[in-house]
């Protein structure tokens, strides 16, 4: 592939906000495929996890103790925030 057909880089900012207890995500304005955020923000947690040396138990209970924080009905969701 020549560096011409290469895509625009893409990229998320995180920002904490320790006042309100928040982790803000800034997209870049090319970054509007939802699918592709979330391959992105999953390549950043299991990158973060292996270095971390936690195992696949641990990820998986990680995962199953605080997966309602993103996507719980109520406005302190995440996901809802995004």
């Amino acid at each position: 592939m020549k560096r011409a057909e290469l895509p625009e880089d893409k990229k998320i900012i995180l920002t904490t906000d320790y006042k309100d207890n928040t982790i803000n995500m800034e997209f870049s304005d090319n970054l509007v495929d939802n699918r592709e955020k979330g391959y992105i923000l999953s390549a950043a947690f299991f990158a973060f996890a292996a270095n971390e040396g936690l195992d696949k138990q641990q990820v998986i209970e990680m995962v199953n103790s605080h997966y309602d924080q993103f996507t719980g009905d109520d406005d302190s969701s995440l996901f809802k925030r995004l």
